[in-house]
């Protein structure tokens, strides 16, 4: 992947020619008084515009668009750009094919908070693309009034689960090129051997619990998996989140109104220990540290009964010959309404102050909509979904999934497009969002590791809603 940064050169040399631009054009000397010209005059040649170039922020850098890509290991365009390559020269043909005229410069600028901190000193600079993108930090950008509103009709085409991270005041402001959704693992084996019908899976807190309870009673002991939480990730929000907006006690607002110790939440935190506790911490860690690939495995060969995964890890999990393994959306408490992470749901907006303002919105709402370029990476790296709302309402029979091998890991896709449509994004915290999550995860590790109880875990979340809202306020 390439990675694109400002340096501190060209950072002060952008700010310094800003100022003195801005500077030379207040002291310029006042332009001469408006002559009449004759009516017999011949008009000047009209200077026909040069063809618009697009500054457009990518994944990854494609310098030429005409190059030959080939998803082989061995074709230079592929080991650049990977999938990603492809899926761009779709977006492109779909919006070149209206603007034949306009060049697009696509330039890489990295993932996370490697982009985040790319974005910042761009803005700082004044160094403003034609469009931007993001994931994980994409509503801290919303909220600074930089990107424009998408149309009615484009909006329309998505579900609205997908645009909430990049909504503000109802309008979108970024459209999802791609997008993935977690669901309930289960490895039905685990199931029989406690002596428990396979075909009769949970649908709430309390049956789902009971379940796992049994089999870890019955088995050795590790029953269930969840991402733990660690400093500088968001890999455990990214997992559990959706159980505190099914109990109407969500972690945050869209926007990053934090609200972690709200009339629920605890509850929530007792009904997340219970399962945690059904497999043992060094369990937990120790599948935590091989990554996904090992979550894969574990919940393939039933070392666990349950796992929390997201479209990417199906992709692992159906892999392995053998796994009899059911994909189920998450269950829900009583009172509580259905709610599914979103993970994976790339955002990408056209900019209010860059260069070609109209041709930018343009270019994602031509480019972003595209079914072909939208179904391109599902079907070809086995990763992510389409987010077209006409695609994912027709899960129980999609079958442009090729990226993913197997029959099983299929199905495990086809929940997990199934929760996209009711899915739910992390709060997007409008500063500090690092240190934000570094508290949350730290109090995340105090609630399970000390399997706390209801009082203490309220006192906990009434610490940590002081020390959230400070960041946010900062």
């Amino acid at each position: 992947m390439h990675k694109h940064t400002i340096s501190r050169r060209e950072f002060i040399k952008a700010a310094g020619f800003a100022a003195s631009a801005g500077l030379l054009a207040a002291c310029a000397p006042a332009a001469p008084a408006a002559t009449t010209v004759p009516a017999t005059s011949v008009p000047a040649p009209t200077e026909q515009p040069a063809p618009a170039v697009l500054d457009i922020w990518a994944i990854t850098t494609v310098e030429d668009l005409d190059a030959v890509w080939a998803p082989d290991p061995e074709n230079a365009e592929f080991k650049k750009q990977w999938w990603t390559g492809g899926m761009i020269r779709l977006q492109a043909k779909a919006f070149l094919s209206k603007h034949p005229g306009t060049t697009l410069k696509i330039t890489g600028h990295n993932w996370d908070w490697a982009l985040r901190e790319n974005q910042y000193l761009a803005l700082a600079a004044g160094l403003i693309p034609d469009t931007g993108y993001g994931e994980a930090y994409v509503g801290e950008f919303a909220q600074l009034g930089i990107y424009q509103p998408i149309s009615a009709a484009s909006v329309a085409l998505f579900p609205p689960s997908v645009l909430r991270s990049m909504t503000v005041e109802g309008k979108a402001l970024g459209l999802p090129e791609t997008t993935g959704a977690n669901a309930m693992f289960i490895n039905l084996d685990r199931v029989e051997e406690a002596g428990l019908d396979p075909t009769k899976l949970p649908t709430t807190w309390d049956e789902l619990v009971t379940m796992a309870q049994a089999i870890s009673e019955a088995g050795n002991g590790e029953s269930f998996f969840t991402y733990a939480p660690a400093q500088q990730s968001i890999g455990s929000i990214l997992r559990i989140s959706a159980w505190f907006d099914q109990n109407n006690s969500p972690i945050g607002s869209d926007l990053g109104v934090p609200t972690v110790n709200a009339p629920g939440a605890a509850d929530t935190w007792v009904f997340h220990n219970k399962l945690m506790h059904t497999s043992t911490v060094d369990k937990i860690l120790e599948i935590d540290a091989g990554g996904e690939g090992m979550a894969a495995t574990a919940i393939a060969d039933g070392t666990i009964a349950f796992e929390i995964g997201w479209t990417n890890n199906a992709a692992g999990v159906g892999a392995i010959e053998g796994a009899n393994v059911a994909g189920i959306e998450l269950p829900i408490p009583p009172g509580g309404k259905k709610s599914a992470n979103l993970v994976g749901t790339q955002m990408n907006s056209a900019t209010k102050n860059g260069p070609n303002p109209e041709l930018a919105l343009e270019y994602i709402e031509l480019s972003v909509t595209d079914q072909e370029a939208q179904e391109f990476k599902p079907n070809g790296c086995g990763i992510w979904i389409p987010a077209l709302k006409s695609i994912l309402e027709s899960y129980e029979t999609y079958d442009k999934l090729g990226g993913f091998k197997s029959e099983g890991s299929k199905a495990l896709v086809r929940v997990t497009m199934a929760a996209a449509l009711s899915g739910t994004p992390i709060p997007g915290w409008p500063k500090n969002g690092g240190r934000i999550w570094n508290a949350w995860n730290d109090s995340y590790g105090r609630i399970w590791k000390g399997d706390l109880g209801k009082a203490d875990i309220q006192a906990e979340l009434d610490t940590l809603q002081t020390t959230v809202t400070g960041l946010v306020n900062a």
